[in-house]
């Protein structure tokens, strides 16, 4: 038995162990505890009124430190994913963006192997996420999204809402997604679910809820996971493990959750990334998406730990402070890649050099929160007052040899020919890489008048980061601070419209130059994010309408040659103006609706010597939107079906341009009982029509191959 499988077992066994005493507790509790209490109020998952059953999106949910809001109340566009989005759309063969998909902000730009999307035009994943609100504690690869009760999105920059993490290889600059993990309902509930998807991948979850305690006050909810086998992409393997644990407690003046858990995740061959050598001289036709470009011995596996704390004190009656921390620690232990991960194509051909690379990025990331909010009535005014501070920690290692390319073979995407000629090295030697540190301070009033409210904030952010080389010298540091405003106006008619105007920034980190530059290991000034958005939103009865202008401007990192050498230098800035629509809800009794569409024109606003001024950025269609339907026959039978479209995008500066695409995805549900045992079968049917299509992404020369048809099913039996 390997260290990692020892570890997961114990994990097991430990939990289990405190599961056991604190239900033999709780049975002991209710038979003792037979005398009444005076009534106290629990929250357990989030309010009924702001979905019901079959909606893909909520009415409301988190805003960052402003808490849990209604989306008439916020001055930014929202979309929040719930829990039938995940269910029907978050299969392990499926990358993150998924889930996702339905805001009018997100356009997918990932696979399974690289859980990249984007976010009003700017690269996230699992590294610039929140999970209950803390930063940083999910991974840049496969995210456990089964542990997953809803997902709020917030688009747009906004450093003075959210806190900054030390996010890595991504940023929150198109805005915050922060999932929030399940927690045990008013109902016990011991569920079994068997999944198998794709050519051969079988899964099982368990998950088991319950409340405890004199008042019920006290939940638990036990989750965990075991997949593996082979996706739709031939001969790509999955093979995860997990055990993940929430308590949470409410009473009448606290509110406390704690989230935590152990998770080992592997994902072998599977290559999507592809770049354009200089012989390509059209935009290559799209290969079999169903083969696997992967060299044998490609394995990307990590493990790893997060725990996430959150309290809530009333210390009078109208005021609290709160606490928010979190601690992650995960290792890359295998990174066995083509280099730079992605494949370069040599010519129209399709011809291309197996070229490897191994590094490993073992991280640890460490935040903490400390606030206080409350309510001030001066006049006809009314004051929602917060303030607070945050610090957050990151190590990064990487492998001393990881600039070390091996020359494996040679390939072909259209034959799909691969003639290896070695195995790949998979040794390495890690070594600390960089630290960074940041440190914040937030000011929020929201202001209301009558049917106005104003919101005032300020942020002030500070971080620390520095670079080491193999030796343990400090090659590169960069200390910056920067104060960042958010401000916004929002006028309410009647208690249906919502007009708005606000204003929102971003601070990051200073970015770490990569290897594929000149200047690689340096450390780049933190580049601020700026946005001017003004909305309208409307609700009648089920309905939910929003309208939303944009416009963003941020300092970008662009590539300058100089001497023969690629650098990247913080020498440019982008411009993202755009319109986004979405509407959800209730369209009739049985059916339910969700419309994300978005239009934007993203383009380099100032580049290196001007030379590619108001050009169209790389990837960023002007077009995408999705529609998402259900119907549910009767309490037995549902179906629903997703349409999502990507417009044609450039590539390398207008020279090429990609197809646009249309992927349907189907699926249905049905409740019935196995002898006494109630059971949900799910089956859902990605990418139905089986479209083969690239996916532009990720700037400069990159894009993505599709998944094939991927049918996913599902058995869940609540034991």
């Amino acid at each position: 038995m390997t260290k990692r499988k020892l570890a997961l077992a114990v994990a097991l066994a430990a939990v289990g162990s405190v599961w056991a005493g604190a239900a033999s507790a709780a049975e002991k509790s209710e038979s003792m505890n037979t005398y009444e209490l005076a009534p106290v109020e629990v929250e357990g998952q989030r309010a009924a009124e702001t979905t019901s059953e079959g909606d893909f999106v909520a009415r409301g949910g988190s805003v960052g430190i402003l808490g849990d809001k209604d989306t008439m109340e916020t001055p930014f566009t929202t979309t929040n994913v719930t829990q039938e989005t995940i269910k029907s759309f978050g299969d392990p063969s499926q990358p993150l963006d998924s889930v996702l998909a339905i805001s009018p902000s997100v356009r997918a730009t990932g696979s399974v192997l690289h859980n990249d999307f984007q976010l009003r035009g700017f690269r996230s994943n699992g590294s610039s996420s929140y999970v209950n609100g803390i930063p940083d504690m999910f991974t840049q690869f496969n995210a456990p999204t089964y542990v997953v009760d809803s997902v709020d999105i917030v688009s747009g920059p906004n450093s003075g809402l959210s806190g900054n993490g030390t996010h890595y290889e991504s940023n929150a600059a198109g805005g915050m997604v922060n999932f929030v993990t399940k927690r045990a309902g008013s109902t016990p509930l011991t569920r079994l679910t068997l999944t198998h998807s794709g050519q051969g991948m079988a899964g099982a979850y368990f998950d088991l809820a319950r409340r405890f305690g004199g008042n019920k006050n006290w939940g638990a909810r036990l989750m965990a996971e075991k997949v593996d086998g082979e996706t739709a992409v031939d001969g790509q393997k999955v093979k995860s493990a997990s055990v993940y644990i929430n308590i949470d407690h409410a009473d009448e003046k606290s509110k406390t959750n704690f989230f935590t858990g152990y998770r080992q995740n592997e994902v072998v061959g599977g290559q999507r990334w592809f770049k354009l050598g200089s012989g390509v001289t059209r935009f290559p036709s799209v290969p079999k998406t169903s083969r696997d470009y992967a060299f044998k011995g490609m394995d990307k596996s990590s493990y790893g730990w997060l725990m996430t704390l959150n309290h809530e004190q009333k210390f009078a009656k109208d005021w609290k402070y709160f606490i928010n921390a979190g601690t992650m620690e995960n290792k890359l232990n295998q990174n066995v890649m083509y280099r730079f991960s992605a494949i370069t194509l040599l010519n129209d051909a399709g011809d291309f050099i197996l070229e490897q690379q191994q590094t490993t990025t073992p991280q640890k990331a460490h935040y903490l929160q400390l606030g206080v909010s409350g309510k001030l009535r001066a006049g006809i005014t009314e004051h929602d007052l917060t303030l607070a501070v945050d610090r957050a920690w990151r190590e990064r290692s990487a492998a001393k040899a990881a600039g070390r390319i091996s020359n494996l073979g040679t390939g072909n995407i259209y034959s799909g020919l691969i003639n290896q000629i070695r195995a790949p090295h998979t040794d390495y030697e890690p070594y600390l890489a960089n630290k960074t540190k940041t440190k914040g301070l937030s000011f929020v009033d929201s202001i209301t008048v009558n049917k106005w409210n104003a919101l005032l904030g300020i942020h002030y952010h500070s971080s620390d980061a520095t670079t080491y080389n193999t030796a343990g010298r400090t090659t590169s540091r960069v200390i910056a601070s920067a104060t960042t405003p958010t401000y916004a106006l929002t006028y309410r008619p009647t208690d249906k419209i919502s007009v708005y105007g606000s204003h929102a920034e971003y601070f990051e980190s200073g970015t770490i130059v990569g290897s594929a530059y000149h200047n690689n290991n340096a450390i780049l000034p933190p580049a601020k994010t700026k946005q001017n958005e003004i909305g309208v939103k409307y609700a009648n009865r089920d309905m939910l309408y929003t309208l939303a202008f944009f416009d963003i401007e941020q300092a970008n990192n662009i590539r300058v040659d100089r001497g023969g050498f690629a650098y990247l230098e913080q020498n440019g800035k982008l411009r993202h103006r755009g319109i986004e629509l979405g509407i959800a809800g209730k369209i009739a009794p049985k059916w339910s609706l969700a419309f994300g569409a978005a239009y934007m024109d993203a383009f380099y606003d100032k580049t290196a010597g001007g030379t590619r001024d108001g050009v169209t950025e790389d990837g960023q269609p002007r077009w995408n939107g999705t529609l998402m339907a259900s119907y549910a026959a009767d309490n037995k039978f549902s179906a629903f079906a997703r349409m999502t479209y990507t417009g044609g995008a450039y590539i390398l500066y207008e020279k090429f341009k990609s197809p646009s695409t249309t992927v349907l995805d189907l699926g249905m549900t049905y409740r019935t009982n196995f002898g006494s045992v109630p059971a949900t079968i799910g089956l859902t049917i990605y990418n139905a029509l089986n479209k083969e299509y690239w996916m532009v992404s990720r700037g400069d020369n990159n894009i993505y191959l599709s998944t094939p048809r991927t049918i996913a099913l599902s058995v869940a039996m609540d034991l």
